[in-house]
């Protein structure tokens, strides 16, 4: 077989081609490395005529550019390349390596964020059984790892400010000094859409941000700084020591507010209680915390209630509405 050596290689990375030439829109980039090359013989002259010629071709990526490092454990891309055919015209060749829709036989999956120092291997056969690997590898150059935007819309682990992807997470941003911020997000002027939203597998919103900073956790609709909605039989807020230490807030069905805690009582520290049917209770505050201010009545468990029904009078009723006892600060 003939000698293939390159004269002069031509490696380069169209922007990952998407159609047309595209900027890097993260939605959409094809994982697709375009590559263009000239084969000649040891004499340099270029390999074939203008009517082209059937070579077979494997390209793979690996982390050295020495050749005569052979071990699969430096080949980082594909396991086992599959070889290609390509017509090569007056020496020169094009493969758009890792478009399956146009023929390529190895889907370009390899992560571009986890290596920076890559290299393409180029091996050609004129029979597709002896192959000659093309020396040196190829280094990748910056461009292609534009691929790593396409993470952002892929299936992917994309991350951000480390190349270590946190656990599970799809999407990994790290702070990287102490005066950094993770993530910000900013709206624009006259913002209508949510700042920021989560949401379950149908689509409904678990947590959302509008545009006016309101935050809703089970609501799209948030009307205050903070709304929590659950329509459930159920707490919606519980503040906690530990996981069998807490105090519950409800909400039920009728508008009602139920406190509970695991200590047993609602406690208020060096403050005053105040029970008014309206804003106020039409009383002073008290020169002294600790105190129950109530504006109608005091009712007891046993249907008993202290009442005051004038502005010197304070009344005890039985179960029955009967006066029991009169308090009258003119007597």
């Amino acid at each position: 077989m003939r000698s293939f050596f390159p004269k002069k290689v031509f490696f380069f990375l169209l922007w990952f081609f998407l159609f047309v030439c595209s900027p890097v829109y993260a939605a959409g980039t094809p994982s697709i490395l375009s590559y263009q090359g000239r084969l000649t013989n040891a004499s340099g002259d270029l390999l074939d005529s203008s009517s082209g010629t059937t070579y077979h071709f494997k390209f793979s990526i690996w982390d050295t550019s020495d050749t005569s490092i052979t071990s699969s454990v430096h080949r980082l891309w594909p396991t086992t390349p599959t070889s290609y055919v390509i017509s090569v015209r007056q020496g020169v060749f094009n493969a758009n390596i890792g478009d399956t829709a146009g023929g390529y036989p190895d889907t370009l999956d390899y992560n571009f964020n986890t290596n920076k120092d890559i290299y393409l291997q180029v091996e050609v056969s004129s029979d597709n059984a002896s192959f000659e690997t093309l020396s040196p590898r190829q280094r990748i150059s910056s461009a292609p790892f534009a691929q790593i935007s396409g993470a952002v819309s892929g299936t992917g682990q994309s991350s951000f400010g480390t190349t270590t992807p946190l656990g599970a997470s799809v999407v990994s941003i790290e702070a990287t000094s102490t005066q950094t911020t993770g993530l910000s997000i900013r709206g624009i002027l006259g913002q209508l859409a949510n700042l920021f939203q989560i949401q379950d597998s149908t689509g409904a919103n678990l947590f959302v941000i509008d545009n006016q900073g309101k935050v809703g956790v089970g609501t799209s609709t948030a009307t205050r700084k903070l709304n929590v909605l659950d329509a459930n039989s159920a707490p919606q807020l519980r503040l906690s020591q530990s996981g069998s230490i807490y105090g519950e807030v409800y909400v039920d069905s009728a508008g009602d507010v139920r406190l509970s805690s695991t200590g047993g009582n609602i406690r208020q520290n060096d403050e005053n209680l105040w029970v008014c049917s309206g804003g106020s209770c039409g009383v002073t505050d008290p020169v002294d915390k600790g105190n129950a201010v109530v504006e109608t009545a005091v009712i007891f468990g046993n249907k008993f209630k202290l009442k005051q029904i004038d502005a010197s009078t304070t009344i005890m009723y039985d179960t029955t509405g009967s006066e029991i006892l009169e308090f009258d600060e003119g007597q």
